[in-house]
């Protein structure tokens, strides 16, 4: 049976990575609000369930030569905040809904719990959150540290941090303690509104919680992972999970891993899990092909490896990447289709073409039958959209795709009435 599929759009406030933003026909502009207040409407007319914002807190650098390749082709930098971008658009839209990245490693709870309470306010109940450890380098030296806490260490920390947030979010304010009588002149009940007192291994929290009770009580749980400790994690708290399994069957045994470990937990379901996906869309293949090139035409090859911490300029073209150390992060290396034994000169070609098992390319129609399929092999939920240029993938989906999906069914129809995110993403609740 078909069931609808949900969707989001990846977003970075950067001005995009590998050097896109050179493209003469590139209307971006990530330092102007109306340019992004149009993105969220074009989505939310499209049917997104949300746009995702994507973060870090440092810049891409390599052994060789440090942030040079990242200054210079504005390879995620330089990089905003996207918390200050949230409530603006919440205003200019009624149902899209909004995951912001926040890392658990170097920011105190106490502040990130009223930040987050807050936009759910402002966004009557739209809020998601990446959680994310942070895995550079130089994000770590950006707050004083000589190097990144260690990767089982950064999930331990991230397990207490949850634990205090929902302490403040789902424990400081009993449910009835808000009052706002204007004739008994009580706000709230101080009998109901208490102190968290928290004292752990890594952090202490009296409270209480600053925030009123928010629409959800707090943000939906997103994470990225691929790790076995982040599947662990993602199997306690998270409600969704991003994915970039290296081929369908990976995927596929993902998320058969997945409801497993769900089970073995008791949870009642599994995260529901997205996959990043491309698309290029044309009235015909040949148009398809044509702006599937385009979305890579302007990419500088030299920072196409800077994320993994390596200037390729310092190495022959046929250095297999299992050859080079990463530098400045835990991460592995990418590959192709899931193998290393490939060259920096395969890896350029299969990167600047777009070329993963999860490129989907053609007319509208061969575009929705290749998101029906690949959702019904794997078990999919959903998928997590990017668009390297503007206008471009967004506004192909809304234009070709949104009826096609609907009239299949394989996209939500548009809510009537604003709905909260966590309702829009599992009506009979994730957890």
């Amino acid at each position: 049976m078909t069931k609808p599929l949900h969707f989001t759009a990846f977003q970075m406030l950067t001005p995009g990575d590998n050097g896109v933003w050179r493209d003469p026909q590139n209307i971006r502009n990530h330092l102007d609000l109306n340019y992004w207040i149009g993105q969220a409407q074009l989505l939310e007319r499209a049917g997104f369930d949300a746009m995702f914002f994507a973060d870090i807190l440092g810049v891409f650098e390599t052994r060789e030569s440090g942030a040079e390749l990242s200054v210079r082709d504005a390879h995620v930098f330089p990089l905003g905040d996207p918390f200050t971008l949230v409530s603006a658009l919440a205003a200019a839209t009624r149902s899209l809904g909004f995951v912001v990245t926040a890392s658990t490693t170097y920011e105190p709870p106490f502040l990130l719990a009223r930040r987050f309470s807050t936009l759910d306010h402002f966004t009557g109940g739209r809020i998601g959150w990446n959680i994310v450890t942070s895995y550079l380098d130089s994000a770590a030296a950006n707050f004083g540290l000589t190097e990144q806490v260690t990767h089982a260490d950064r999930y331990a920390r991230a397990d207490e941090y949850i634990e205090v947030l929902e302490k403040l979010w789902l424990q400081s304010w009993e449910a009835d303690a808000l009052r706002r009588d204007k004739a008994s002149g009580v706000y709230a009940d101080p009998a109901k509104v208490r102190a968290i007192d928290h004292r752990g291994a890594h952090y202490a929290v009296r409270g209480p919680h600053l925030v009123e009770p928010s629409p959800q009580g707090r943000p939906v749980y997103f994470q990225a992972t691929a790790s076995d400790t982040g599947f662990d994690f993602a199997i306690r708290h998270a409600e969704a999970l991003y994915t970039n399994a290296g081929n369908p069957e990976q995927l596929k045994a993902s998320i058969e891993r997945l409801e497993g470990l769900a089970r073995t937990a008791g949870r009642t379901a599994r995260p529901l899990v997205f996959a990043g996906i491309n698309l290029a869309i044309g009235a015909s293949h040949a148009e398809a092909e044509e702006k599937l090139e385009r979305q890579t035409r302007f990419r500088n090859d030299d920072s196409i490896l800077a994320w993994n911490g390596i200037d390729i300029r310092r190495y022959p073209r046929d250095t297999r990447l299992s050859d080079l150390a990463t530098y400045g992060t835990t991460r592995p290396l990418r590959s192709v289709n899931g193998r290393h034994d490939v060259t920096i000169q395969d890896y350029i070609e299969h990167t600047r073409r777009l070329r993963t098992p999860f490129t989907v390319l053609g007319t509208p129609d061969e575009v929705v039958d290749q998101i029906a399929d690949l959702a019904a092999r794997t078990g999919l939920d959903g998928f997590n959209i990017s668009s390297a240029t503007t206008p471009g993938v967004y506004e192909d989906f809304a234009d070709h795709l949104t009826a096609r999906l609907r009239a299949r069914g394989l996209l939500a129809p548009p809510a009537a009435t604003p709905i909260r995110l966590r309702d829009r993403l599992a009506p009979a609740g994730i957890r």
